[in-house]
Formats: structure tokens, C-alpha cells, sequence
């Protein structure tokens, strides 16, 4: 069996737009999360290194983090992984790989713009026919 499963917890480094797919008329969301790693060098000094995911969202789990992620704001991500490929003007061929998101979580409190958030309690939310969002 094979498993193709992501899962971070980060911060939005951008204000999301919702689109729609032309073709069926799906809400869709490109946004970009970055996560943190700090650890220590060979002379001891703690470093700082972050990396950057392109997530995808899709339905009404664009919709509702188009509504309510904003920068800064942090976030689990629960999903899996897919790298599309095309080629440049030039013919080149270019890869990118992104996070197609299933479940997510939104971990600063309602309104709270801090450092610091904590894990709401409640379910995942695993793509709402409503609007109530647990905070």
C-alpha cells in the first residue's frame, strides 16, 4: 500500500483570493504557508531556517479559508502531495510541487493577531457545508 500524506502547521504568508474553475465552477485557492525550524550549528548557535509550501484548496474549503486566513495568521495543514509539470516560453521543462489540501485547523484565536495560538478544540475541518468555522 502506498501513502502520500502531509501535514504542517505554519503561518500564511499571504492574503488569500478564491477563483473559480472555469470549466466546472469550483472554488479554488493557491496560497503559500511557511514553517519554522530552529536548531543549533557545530559552533552552537541556534539558527532559524524556514521553508515555504504552495498549498492548493479546492470547494468549500476554499471558500472558507479565502474567508477567514489572512497573513500571519497560523494554520494546520492536512494533505498530500502533487507536482505538476509544464514547460516555460523557452520549452524548458518546469516542476512544482504543492500541497493539495483535505483538512485543515485555524490556530490563533478568533481575532487574535499574537505570536501565539493553541489548537481549537473540535473536529478538522474536512471541506464545511456550513459557515461556522470552530476558532
Amino acid at each position: 500500500m502506498d501513502l502520500n500524506k502531509v501535514m504542517i502547521i505554519g503561518r500564511a504568508t499571504n492574503n488569500l483570493q478564491v477563483k473559480t474553475i472555469e470549466s466546472s465552477g469550483t472554488p479554488v485557492v493557491n496560497f503559500t504557508v511557511a514553517t519554522n525550524r530552529k536548531f543549533k550549528n557545530k559552533e552552537g548557535n541556534v539558527l532559524e531556517d524556514a521553508e515555504y509550501h504552495r498549498c492548493v484548496a479546492y470547494g468549500k474549503g476554499a471558500e472558507v479559508l479565502t474567508k477567514y486566513l489572512t497573513k500571519g495568521k497560523r494554520i494546520y495543514i492536512e494533505g498530500r502531495l502533487r507536482t505538476r509539470k509544464w514547460q516555460d516560453s523557452e520549452g524548458n521543462d518546469k516542476f512544482s510541487t504543492e500541497i493539495i489540501v483535505d483538512n485543515f485547523i485555524f490556530l490563533d484565536p478568533k481575532g487574535h493577531e499574537g505570536e501565539e495560538g493553541h489548537i481549537v478544540d473540535g473536529p478538522v475541518i474536512d471541506v464545511p457545508d456550513d459557515e461556522d468555522v470552530p476558532f
